[in-house]
């Protein structure tokens, strides 16, 4: 392109005068947590700092084998960290602003720079395949830019002198030059792209109820952790470390520390799963937010079509051929818009008889049509039937709009005349039909939600007639329930939310309104989006998906990115969730029970004359062979039924019964064990072994009812359990039984059989 030298281009000393002034295009700092941030945000949470604290009690006593329960800590802690670690270190490496030079008027001369080397005032040249990195407004030339990435448009956009243009947005066709006016941070896709940085936090029941559960034992443990080391240490004389240990002990017990990594470990489990079928998730709680979702909105193109066009057919009123027709005009027309591309895809770009167009016009968003005068009174227009046909063909119109009811593009062909001016028809020769290609798995897709109550809402910037007849082909329940966002105020888009399937020509800010009114009416809402203009909404929805080919921006907003761009990959991450959070829920009750219990036993002991008969380290057994080793192998088994509402009102019906059979036979070893005059140690032994043996029942009635995976891992804690009190027994702090202890415990292992009685009337009520 030729410079002229009227453009306001910037000398070097200027632009590195404007470079020190803050004023270069380079992008602000990634959009993702610091390395620092990541490891800094899941070390210091309550739970762990929680934890460390007992740690280090622990310590003060020099009985180091009953920090053994630190070591739930530090698996949480790496299974966080490294999750986030890894999908940082992904999603950086996806952006959308890749072009890495740029063609720019310095001292009066084109030159080649790195895009971050651009400044304020910059006079930049811009040309097919082309894509900006920052701001501007046209100084000279025109050319068509695709920004479906800003504004959801997929038509191409013509510019010319005076026109503004966005980054993120690319050239198909024409050459300009460009006045840059916003660079770096100050563009509009990094404005947005700053709007994601801002960390949004997977909105997840399972962590919220752990969180309130931990939050609420916190006020309760200090206090009983004080009065159980008074009640030790001061009213009974026991030394300092058998004080604190027994004190430590109840601490931990109230703590549900399995419950905390079995959520962590299937979560991560379920992002490796994803991972295989090209599915990041970015935080562990991604999952179940989808999950739990009612209302799924997403864009047309990219998501229910593949954003190519493809010719479908054509229609020939006086026998000509059409394709032939449509194949010399863009042998002299440009094809640099996705309708001319499948067009020429179609049918080629020749001319056989090797003619020269005298003149053409290229295809404009304003005109709507191309043509070519080929001399000797062969003109040809090609365009919408409206625009290409003047107004002076009523009747081919009419017709058009036969075609176009089910979402068919229909292109006119006509022959005319060019009068060196204006080009007009004067026969129409016939249609070409062209469709959006819907992806091939979008009609299964779509079935899956509706059988699966979940609303689709398609959000588009195209025409909303349009969007919904596409819809409807794909299968999109309700889809010609549509409304022109362009025509309606927040207020009257927010009342129709609701109710309205497709929504046509909205704006980002627009989305925002749809996603809150949803969410005001009690919906959970998931979004998919690939554009800078889905960004506002994605941060606002509760759960976000990105396509990978969609912009750096769009990316680091989602907590979910699919790596391959395909849609129909959302029922596979819908029932991952469904998988992870069905089992979290059903072994949550094997960890909840040894909460409760602890709460009322320590609770109990404040006031009745006996001593807390538990080290940490007993506890960590019966934890870890009871419940946590058993509830991750529980957390791997496919489980897809739908996601229940009340989750901590099942958990905690489930967990009573066992907490109960618990408790009262630990009293019971207490009360009766004094009474046959065992020593403290025994006493401890006896209730370890029955506490055990309370919680494996919980686990076998938690999985009923059983099948062979479920059956071999209460067998198989069963078999560990004994052979860890009977092989580590001097590690685990336990002492042969006296006949009398022996006697004791074997009278009271039966009565945890009432939990079997009490799940049975359960199970029986859950089916009704």
């Amino acid at each position: 392109m030729k410079i002229d030298p009227g453009w306001p281009a910037l000398s070097s000393a200027e632009a590195k005068k404007f470079a020190a002034e803050g004023k270069a295009n380079v992008s602000p700092s990634a959009a993702s947590k610091s390395v620092k941030q990541i490891w800094f945000s899941n070390l210091f949470t309550f739970y762990n700092m929680l934890n460390l604290a007992l740690a280090a009690l622990v310590i003060t006593t020099g009985r180091f084998k009953n920090m053994l329960f630190i070591g739930v800590v530090l698996a949480n802690f790496l299974i966080g960290t490294i999750q986030e670690l890894r999908a940082k270190k992904v999603v950086e490496s996806l952006s959308v602003l890749t072009a890495p030079t740029a063609r720019v008027i310095r001292d009066g001369k084109e030159i080649v720079l790195p895009c971050g080397e651009l400044v304020l005032g910059d006079v930049v040249l811009i040309g097919a395949g082309d894509q900006l990195t920052a701001d501007g407004t046209v100084l000279g030339g025109e050319a068509r830019l695709d920004e479906s990435l800003i504004t959801g448009e997929s038509d191409a956009a013509l510019k010319t002198s005076g026109d503004k243009i966005f980054s993120g947005s690319f050239v198909i066709s024409g050459e300009c030059a460009v006045l840059l006016t916003n660079v770096g941070g100050e563009s509009y896709a990094e404005k947005l792209t700053a709007e994601a940085k801002k960390l949004k936090t997977a909105k997840s029941v399972l962590k919220t109820t752990m969180m309130n559960i931990i939050k609420t034992a916190a006020v309760f443990i200090v206090p009983m952790g004080v009065l159980t080391f008074w009640k030790h240490f001061v009213n009974e004389g026991f030394s300092y470390a058998d004080s604190m240990i027994p004190t430590v002990a109840a601490m931990v017990g109230m703590i549900p520390d399995g419950l905390y990594l079995l959520t962590s470990m299937s979560f991560a489990v379920g992002v490796i799963h994803l991972a295989q079928k090209r599915t990041l998730t970015r935080q562990l709680y991604s999952l179940e937010s989808l999950a739990r979702a009612d209302v799924l909105c997403l864009d047309k193109t990219g998501t229910i079509t593949s954003g190519k066009m493809k010719v479908k057919g054509t229609v020939s009123f006086d026998g000509d051929d059409i394709g032939a027709i449509a194949a010399e005009i863009y042998f002299a027309v440009p094809a640099d818009n996705a309708t001319a591309k499948a067009i020429v895809e179609a049918f080629g770009s020749r001319n056989p008889a090797g003619k020269e167009a005298k003149n053409f016009l290229p295809f404009s968003s304003v005109l709507k049509f191309a043509a070519a005068d080929f001399g000797g009174g062969e003109c040809y227009m090609i365009g919408a039937p409206e625009f290409v046909t003047g107004g002076n063909f009523p009747e081919t119109v009419g017709k058009a709009a036969e075609y176009s009811g089910d979402g068919t593009r229909v292109l006119a062909i006509c022959c005319g005349k060019f009068d060196g001016k204006l080009y007009k028809a004067e026969k129409p020769l016939g249609f070409i039909l062209i469709e959006d290609e819907i992806r091939p798995n979008a009609r299964e897709t779509f079935e899956y939600f509706r059988k699966n109550d979940v609303a689709i809402k398609v959000i588009s910037g195209d025409n909303p007639a349009a969007v919904s007849a596409i819809s409807k082909k794909a299968g999109v329940a309700g889809a010609e329930n549509f409304v022109d966002a362009s025509v309606l105020s927040d207020e009257e888009l927010s009342a129709v939310a609701e109710k309205t399937v497709v929504f046509g020509r909205v704006s980002p800010e627009q989305k925002r309104v749809i996603i809150k009114s949803l969410q005001s009416a009690g919906h959970t809402v998931a979004m998919t989006g690939d554009g800078v203009n889905d960004v506002l909404a994605l941060k606002d929805a509760d759960c976000s998906v990105a396509m990978a080919s969609g912009s750096q921006a769009a990316n680091h907003a989602a907590q979910l990115v699919l790596l391959d761009s395909d849609f129909s990959a959302m029922p596979e991450v819908v029932l991952e969730g469904r998988r992870v959070i069905n089992n979290i829920q059903r072994a949550a009750s094997i960890f909840l029970m040894k909460t409760i219990y602890t709460f009322a036993l320590t609770a109990t002991l404040l006031v009745a004359p006996f001593a807390y008969p538990f080290a940490p380290i007993q506890m960590t057994l019966v934890g870890a062979v009871a419940s946590g080793i058993p509830g991750v192998l529980l957390a791997l088994e496919p489980n897809f039924k739908r996601v229940p509402k009340e989750f901590m009102k099942t958990v905690l019906k489930r967990a009573s019964a066992g907490a109960a059979t618990a408790f009262f036979g630990i009293m019971a070893v207490l009360i009766f064990g004094e009474r046959l005059g065992l020593p403290a140690e025994e006493i401890s032994t006896v209730c370890t072994v029955y506490t055990g043996a309370a919680s494996l029942m919980m686990l076998l009635t938690t999985c009923l009812p059983l099948n062979g995976f479920k059956a071999a891992i209460v067998i198989g804690s069963t078999v560990v359990f004994s052979g860890a009190i009977k092989i580590f027994d001097e590690l685990f702090m336990l002492v042969p039984l006296s006949n009398s202890g022996r006697i004791l415990l074997l009278c009271l292992i039966p009565f945890t059989l009432i939990q079997l009685f009490i799940r049975e009337i359960q199970l029986k009520k859950e089916k009704k």
